[in-house]
């Protein structure tokens, strides 16, 4: 026995990468990534490339169900036969499927594991759907479109990796939940049944963080067609939604109430209006702890009839109030972080695995 399996391998990776080529044995389960710690070393292919992430993909061995998966984990992505899979989403392969991570391809090998797929993995945990109140922030890019076709594709993604990395830090310190980004938007969440003062942390993190974008932005090489530096507008909805876990890393936030913030993003910070727009009922619920603009009725996308919103101008200050500076909500300094005083395309993009 070998780290707790058979001597015979079911299968095997035949490896690709600068101009070699390497048989793995895989006998039960296969962790490929850059270091894949705490794996037993006949369970793991470490392959040193700095695009592979620590645990970028699993392969698993059925032998009972003659099924074979592999499980993309990583940051990069992996290809399936030249198809990107989903994140953490297993997915049949049979003999010959060609995997590929990076620049290295790894063509999957084995005399079984023919079986047509009749469902995924055995025991996988139903899927439940709740319902929750929940205050919801959508930030966007305002002209995103007509920026992304005007710039180059790298631009693009540098300036946004750094842009949602910093923004991700305000949404911390807010106690905030990230659903996903969109592109060009940032989708957060905060359920009322956990924090009573969810309307206040959403508007604090939509002001503090187009703050931080207003300081951020001159240094981005992501500019508006005129040149000038990017803005963002905020919209913030109070409502019940359901939540279902569309895959394994992704919960989809369903309802009117993810509509309507969308929409009101896309106006906001256009037309004259403030960056940060809400609806009735969010007002109704914090009013008395921010200033505010004059309401207006829009048509929103989708929805019959018209919404009233309003802008948000910023905090009260009062004796009383001292938000957005709450001892449990770190402000983050743009301005003081070091390496952003220095043009942001002359910095390297981390990332977080």
């Amino acid at each position: 026995m070998r780290g707790g399996h058979s001597d015979e391998p079911l299968g095997f990776l035949i490896v690709e990468q600068d101009g070699s080529q390497r048989n793995v044995p895989i006998y039960d389960q296969m962790f490929v990534g850059r270091e894949c710690a705490g794996i037993h070393e006949s369970r793991r292919l470490v392959i040193p490339d700095p695009e592979i992430s620590r645990n970028h993909l699993e392969i698993r061995l059925d032998a009972v169900a003659d099924q074979a998966f592999v499980i993309d984990i990583s940051t990069n992505g992996t290809l399936l036969n030249g198809m990107r899979l989903e994140r953490a989403v297993p997915r049949p392969i049979r003999p010959g499927d060609e995997i590929r991570v990076a620049d290295v391809t790894m063509t999957f090998n084995s005399q079984r594991f023919t079986a047509i797929d009749q469902g995924g993995l055995p025991g996988v945990t139903r899927t439940r759907i709740s319902q929750s109140a929940m205050v919801l922030v959508v930030g966007d890019i305002i002209n995103y479109s007509t920026i992304s076709e005007v710039t180059d594709d790298q631009v693009v993604a540098q300036s946004l990796h750094t842009l949602w990395h910093e923004v991700g830090q305000v949404l911390q310190a807010h106690k905030g939940t990230l659903n996903h980004y969109a592109g060009d938007a940032i989708f957060a969440i905060w359920e009322a049944s956990r924090f009573p003062d969810a309307g206040e942390r959403a508007i604090d993190f939509a002001l503090a963080s187009n703050e931080l974008v207003d300081r951020l932005a001159p240094q981005l090489p992501l500019r508006s067609p005129d040149g000038s530096p990017i803005r963002m507008g905020w919209g913030v909805v109070v409502g019940t939604v359901a939540l279902a876990a569309m895959t394994r890393s992704v919960e989809a936030v369903i309802g009117d109430s993810t509509n309507v913030a969308f929409r009101l993003a896309g106006l906001a910070g256009r037309q004259g209006r403030a960056s940060v727009m809400v609806t009735t009922g969010v007002r109704r619920t914090v009013e008395a702890h921010f200033r505010w603009g004059e309401g207006e009725q829009v048509e929103l996308k989708g929805r019959r009839g018209k919404e009233m919103v309003f802008p948000v101008l910023g905090r009260q200050v009062s004796g009383s109030d001292t938000s957005p500076g709450r001892s449990d909500v770190v402000r983050p300094d743009v301005a003081g972080r070091p390496g952003l005083a220095e043009p942001t395309s002359e910095l390297p993009v981390y990332k977080s695995d």
